[in-house]
């Protein structure tokens, strides 16, 4: 038997027996710990955690959510991590306040608008005010008559005890995708939703003086989330936002609204191609960021396709920014 031994964001601790040949997930489950996770096959990355002390191993050729640079640098999907002895961890999210335990929901559509040429906003009001998620998770919905669901972050802030339950979400547009279709020909206020969650453990890091957020496209929603709910109490704050086109740019008075509200916000936003104006730069999210954007005490959140995650954690590395100051949330446009 070996230990595996939990730190959290907020400081608190956990201690799990894990057996040989049992997965560090495998033993969390069996006594229903809190560490999250989603597929539990090695392909979602919500349950990555950052090895901090001791050894591991998994299967060669098995599926990962992780780049060899994200190994190198000791993340680890706790569903396909076994221990060669005692370890230690270190989760990306507080243990408390505790998000609602993964489970299915019914919803009712408030509204669905396209907000760009690639972009729907979906708003959903939940049947059951228990529902409580932390900011930077996500769901997966399964729209009327469909036996599928497809994974979306959430883009609102935690609503407070007694307020009205509503989720915001930001959905990619693709072409002849399950949500997509739904979403751009028949979706309406009054339709039922099924929501399966909160999932994931992408989180803001409570311990940074200082947040910077960079998002790729509808990657933007995590980010979105946290900064509502953090408000004026994030501190110094920066947002790099990009989007392909000037066409596919969306939540432009939302992004001002937020950086009215929070002085201490900057919000910087980029376009790949096209006539933009000043609307934005030309380039990407992560050409919106200078080296003088880097300091020791800030955390960094990625947001977006996994290429452009890949050239962040690159370009944050050769600033000498450290493996644990960076969080990302992956997506792939499921449709």
């Amino acid at each position: 038997m070996h230990a595996a031994h939990f730190t959290f964001a907020d400081g608190k601790t956990l201690e799990l027996v894990v057996a040989p040949g049992q997965t560090v997930l495998e033993a969390a489950m069996t006594i229903d710990a809190p560490l999250r996770y989603d597929c539990a096959s090695g392909s979602c990355g919500a349950c990555v955690a950052q090895l901090c002390d001791g050894e591991t191993e998994f299967d060669a050729g098995a599926p990962t959510p992780l780049s060899p640079a994200e190994c190198a640098a000791g993340l680890r999907a706790t569903c396909m991590t076994r221990l060669r002895g005692d370890a230690a961890f270190q989760l990306p999210y507080a243990l408390e306040p505790a998000p609602s335990a993964p489970a299915r929901y019914q919803t009712q559509v408030i509204s669905v608008e396209r907000v760009a040429a690639s972009v729907h906003r979906l708003v959903l009001a939940l049947d059951d005010e228990d529902f409580v998620f932390q900011s930077g998770q996500y769901v997966r919905l399964r729209p009327p008559g469909s036996r599928q669901a497809r994974a979306y972050s959430i883009a609102s802030a935690p609503h407070t005890t007694g307020g009205e339950a509503r989720l915001e979400f930001l959905i990619r547009h693709v072409p002849d995708g399950m949500m997509s279709t739904w979403l751009a020909d028949s979706a309406k206020a009054g339709d039922r939703v099924t929501l399966h969650g909160p999932l994931g453990s992408f989180a803001h890091d409570i311990r940074a003086k200082r947040h910077v957020f960079l998002a790729g496209g509808t990657g933007l929603a995590p980010a979105v989330s946290i900064l509502r709910q953090l408000g004026e109490a994030s501190g110094p704050a920066l947002l790099c936002f990009g989007c392909a086109t000037p066409d596919d740019l969306f939540y432009e008075a939302e992004l001002a609204e937020l950086a009215r509200n929070n002085p201490d916000l900057e919000v910087r936003t980029a376009v790949m191609g096209g006539e933009c104006g000043d609307r934005a730069q030309l380039g990407t999210a992560l050409s919106l960021l200078t080296p003088d954007d880097v300091a020791t005490d800030a955390a960094y959140y990625l947001c977006g396709p996994p290429p452009m995650i890949e050239a962040s954690r690159a370009w944050l590395d050769a600033q000498g920014v450290t493996p644990t100051a960076i969080r990302c949330e992956r997506y792939i446009p499921g449709g």
